[in-house]
């Protein structure tokens, strides 16, 4: 059937009402991500001031929308309260629900494409953005036209993007278990609560404690050619090349040192927040970083994720020199003296391939995760006329 086009104003009602008598004591925010999600929950400390009575009060099914534009939302979001009964909402946030005739899911999901984006970008006064809020009034925003199509064709729309929704939120929640499992084993076995046997079902022996410079020599090579690594807390060593930086570097990199395949480089300003990892690659490092290398016996798989530890961590946070955590700073000969914990290099393999394994899982499933995400906004570009 054909697309209508209505005011917004028309097909929705402004939700105004106050939480008087502390109705609901959960304060809310809008991630683009995640919807409308309880503050507690995604600053995990609750960041809102304490008089809620002057919130406005929203309910299960009503809508959104959140002036302040940030990374991928140039224009804010608007978001649908799926997660609770109820929860409230600073004054800032413009508060609607639906009109009968018209389906919510169908709603949710037109906002969640950029359908909306060029009526409201019409809207928003140029110049007048004060701490990353779009300057849009409350009028003006109920103007803005919507197209939408017979409400059986809405539902169907709305019960395909649901369920999409649905598939998107078992990959996530499946993600989080793999996640939560990594980090258990992490505490189990390098405390060594379990430990691997050998071919023959024996232990092996008792892990050494020595210090770490017995496992890893610094490496001290310069040089200019090489690709460009990178040392991030999260994903270990990467090509720079697959960063989304520009490339501040020196153009002079004569003094930018050598990383080989299978060395530890860490970067010695932020080792007390985990930025180490193993290099699968050949390639040079900014003079900032310390590179390692293992000595015979010592697997630097295993010495990666053994750097990842609590406990590790808090070793490298107490050896860094400097006197405030802006210029804390762990060098090799700092390094080299902290005390660490060693199985026989057969049980160091068999640890690294075991965490090594699970973090294949964990990227495989959020490449699952990824690719879902685009489908749904590539449907969400189709369906929306």
């Amino acid at each position: 059937g054909e697309w209508e086009e209505k005011q917004l104003g028309d097909l929705t009602d402004r939700v105004i009402r106050k939480n008087k008598n502390l109705e609901s004591k959960k304060p809310l925010t809008i991630s683009g991500q995640l919807g409308l999600i309880d503050q507690t929950e995604y600053f995990s400390k609750s960041v809102s001031s304490k008089n809620l009575e002057n919130y406005t009060l929203i309910k299960n099914g009503e809508f959104a929308y959140n002036k302040s534009y940030s990374n991928g939302y140039p224009l804010g979001a608007i978001k649908r309260l799926t997660r609770y009964d109820s929860g409230v909402l600073s004054s800032l946030y413009i508060c609607f629900s639906i009109k009968s005739e018209m389906s919510k899911d169908f709603m949710e999901a037109y906002f969640d494409s950029t359908h909306w984006y060029r009526e409201v970008s019409g809207i928003a006064v140029e110049g007048a953005r004060n701490h990353g809020l779009l300057n849009v009034s409350v009028n003006d925003f109920f103007t803005i036209l919507i197209k939408y199509p017979s409400l059986e064709e809405q539902q169907k729309i709305g019960k395909f993007f649901s369920k999409l929704d649905r598939q998107i939120e078992l990959e996530e929640q499946k993600l989080e278990l793999l996640q939560q499992q990594k980090k258990g084993y992490m505490q189990k076995i390098f405390s060594q609560e379990l430990r691997f046997k050998d071919e023959n079902g024996e232990d092996y022996p008792d892990w050494e404690n020595s210090k770490i410079e017995k496992y890893l020599k610094e490496r001290n090579e310069r040089s200019d050619k090489g690709q460009m690594l990178s040392v991030t807390i999260n994903s270990g060593i990467i090509k720079f090349s697959e960063l989304d930086r520009k490339d501040n570097s020196s153009k002079d990199k004569s003094n930018y040192k050598v990383v080989r395949k299978n060395d530890i480089a860490y970067n010695s300003m932020r080792m007390w927040q985990g930025a180490s990892g193993k290099s699968n690659y050949n390639g040079i490092v900014s003079p900032a970083y310390t590179v390692l290398y293992p000595t015979q016996n010592t697997s630097s798989l295993f010495i990666g994720y053994k750097f990842k530890t609590h406990r590790m961590i808090h070793k490298f946070k107490i050896n860094s020199q400097g006197l405030t955590s802006d210029t804390w700073n762990l060098k090799y000969k700092q390094l080299k003296n902290i005390n660490i914990d060693i199985p026989v290099l057969e049980e160091q393999e068999k640890i690294g391939d075991f965490f090594k394994k699970m973090d294949i899982l964990i990227s495989k499933q959020k490449m699952k995760i990824e690719i879902l995400e685009k489908e749904k906004q590539s449907f969400l570009q189709k369906m929306f006329l």
